[in-house]
């Protein structure tokens, strides 16, 4: 891989709601995006939330090598994976929606979070 490439591995939207958003030409490539990094997978769950443990096939794969998991909403970023530990660099990113969750988290509803883990402040 060339030095200057990063491996992103970005869990943003269910695998449903962006096949029916992203646009494809007649040969069933991506219309208006430079593809040529691009990977779609199917992460095996179609919730808000999202269980690392039980992550398809393919995502795993995929992200096998990545060298930064973006991990953005409540449900993926909050609620089920902010202590989430990677191989690689990871960012958290979310607004919490929950007065349980903000309390929690010692903050107010609607604040937003942002929490990043770099391998080498995890690694002991």
């Amino acid at each position: 891989m060339h030095e200057a490439q990063i491996r992103l591995c970005w869990l943003l939207m269910t695998y449903s709601e962006l096949i029916e958003i992203i646009s494809k030409d007649e040969e069933g490539q991506l219309v208006g995006v430079s593809s040529s990094n691009l990977l779609i997978a199917n992460s095996g769950n179609d919730l808000p939330v999202i269980d690392l443990t039980k992550v398809s096939q393919e995502l795993a794969y995929l992200a096998i090598d990545a060298d930064l998991v973006i991990l953005e909403g409540m449900g993926r970023g909050i609620e089920t994976n902010l202590y989430a530990q990677f191989k690689c660099d990871s960012l958290k990113i979310g607004m919490v929606k929950h007065l349980e969750v903000a309390q929690f988290l010692g903050g107010r509803l609607y604040d937003c979070v942002f929490k990043c883990d770099e391998v080498s402040s995890l690694q002991g």
